[in-house]
């Protein structure tokens, strides 16, 4: 189908945005998919932030309920073990603080700490930096000396303990920046998250009405045109069908036309000669009943006039029963098409008993008959067509195949692997078809070269496959290897 021109202007422009609307919502999707992973990495740095600093406080109160057990514990047996405990959560706090920083000098978006918890840690009066280095190395001193070897006694006073609250307020400070820091975070990521949801909608709607609208109604547009068109073909179809009757409403009256034409042309010179003949044995009754009243005939004359008339009645008998039997083979024909009643009946027995009521034609052209047919082929129809095609074939093939020598003709049904068709091969090994009168052997009255035959035969086949059966025929026209007809027509007649 060929669209207008300014259809096609409407979809490459309807394409254009369309394409466009798509790349923008991609990068939409992409936007979004790489800020949410940097949002998902920041969250977790901060997650990872707040456990450490959350150890380090862990730490940090360790250490000082470790002081609290020395303390308690000065002198006795299990001091060194308190000092074992304490220096390796002295340790441990080390490492935790170092790694603590290193992370938030490296991995923090930015390369920083937040300004909040380096002000904490680095900055007065605070300085939680410094605060835990000492505490850290106040702890080693601790766990690795004995009460007597301190120098400073003051690692058992309640100093120690204010240092450990001291830095435990501080490093609460810590925590509370961070989980600030990623609640701050997270409330702008679900800002952005409905910033890009309302973007989305947006598009969606203006895809609707700059694309999708306008593509919807050019499709209907051309829609309603496909249905146009569609009425057209179908006024055009049944104009169509209305004229190829009247073709062959047309192409048959021409046909009887032709037909009636030869009928009558057939039918002339047997009654001609007839008339002709009657009029002799008149001309001939006449006189002799003319000789007779004069009473001066003879016995020669008499003989004469009835040899004359013995001959003219032969002549005229021989011409009228010509015409009987043209006017019998139409007869009977039409009889046998239009009155019988269709049956089931088995196909190769049907040719067998159609065979046998020929086997005297047969036997007088020394001809001999293969029949090759699945068993068994049931049809429903008429019989007496499948019977009359045969027989016209056959009789057509003893009268002009066969000339003055015998031979084989070969019959054989074919079933389609399909089984809803049915093929009829007849082949004879006789003089075969000139390809000069193929395309006329069909025509009603057709006798080139024939001897004494009517021209009905073929036509009435061809008659029979096309009009009664709703099949085909064809010749395969070879001089040399004889005649050839192949018949095709559905299994149901």
């Amino acid at each position: 189908m060929f669209y207008p021109r300014q259809n096609n202007v409407n979809l490459k422009s309807l394409t254009y945005r369309y394409v466009m609307a798509l790349g923008l919502m991609a990068i939409l999707a992409t936007a979004s998919m790489f800020y949410l992973q940097k949002v998902i990495a920041a969250q977790k740095y901060s997650s990872n932030i707040i456990n450490q600093a959350s150890n380090e406080r862990f730490l940090v109160k360790q250490i000082g309920l470790y002081h609290v057990a020395l303390i308690a514990t000065r002198g006795s047996e299990l001091n060194p073990d308190f000092r074992k405990k304490l220096l390796d959560a002295a340790n441990a706090l080390e490492s935790n603080h170092q790694s603590l920083l290193n992370r938030e000098e490296s991995e923090n978006l930015g390369g920083e700490m937040l300004p909040s918890v380096r002000k904490i840690y680095f900055d007065d009066p605070i300085r939680l930096n410094h605060q835990i280095s000492d505490y850290i190395a106040l702890a080693k001193t601790l766990s690795l000396n004995t009460y007597e070897q301190l120098t400073n006694k003051t690692l058992l006073s309640s100093s120690f303990v204010e240092l450990t609250e001291n830095i435990l307020k501080s490093m609460n400070k810590v925590v509370e920046a961070h989980v600030t820091h990623s609640e701050k975070a997270l409330k702008r990521t679900r800002q952005i998250e409905i910033f890009l949801w309302l973007v989305n909608m947006v598009v969606l709607v203006l895809l609707g009405l700059f694309i999708f609208r306008p593509m919807m109604k050019t499709i209907s547009d051309q829609f309603k045109n496909l249905n146009r068109q569609k009425v057209v073909l179908e006024e055009n179809l049944v104009s169509l069908e209305t004229a190829q009757k009247e073709l062959v409403k047309s192409q048959k009256i021409a046909s009887l036309g032709r037909m009636v034409a030869g009928f009558s042309h057939e039918l002339s010179t047997p009654i001609g000669i007839a008339v002709s003949a009657v009029s002799q044995i008149e001309d001939a009754a006449n006189h002799i009943t003319q000789e007779l009243g004069t009473k001066h005939s003879n016995t020669e004359l008499i003989n004469q006039h009835s040899a004359i008339l013995q001959e003219t009645a032969l002549l005229a008998s021989k011409n009228l029963s010509r015409a009987g039997r043209l006017m019998d083979k139409f007869k009977q024909s039409s009889i046998d098409r239009h009155s019988e009643r269709s049956r089931d009946f088995d196909l190769k027995n049907l040719t067998e008993d159609t065979i046998y009521n020929l086997s005297h034609q047969l036997k007088a052209k020394s001809v001999g008959v293969e029949i090759e047919c699945p068993t068994p082929v049931l049809l429903h129809g008429q019989p007496s067509l499948i019977e009359q095609l045969i027989t016209n074939l056959v009789i057509n093939s003893l009268a002009h195949g066969y000339i003055g020598h015998g031979g084989i003709i070969h019959i054989e049904w074919q079933l389609s692997e399909s089984k809803n068709v049915i093929t009829l091969r007849f082949k004879d090994d006789g003089v075969g078809i000139s390809p000069s009168i193929s395309e006329k052997i069909f025509e009603p009255f057709f006798t080139s070269e024939r001897t004494g035959g009517s021209g009905l035969g073929l036509y009435i086949c061809h008659s029979i496959v096309t009009e009664d059966l709703n099949g085909q025929i064809t010749c395969k026209t070879d001089t040399t290897e004889g005649a050839e007809f192949n018949i095709q027509f559905p299994l149901q007649i």
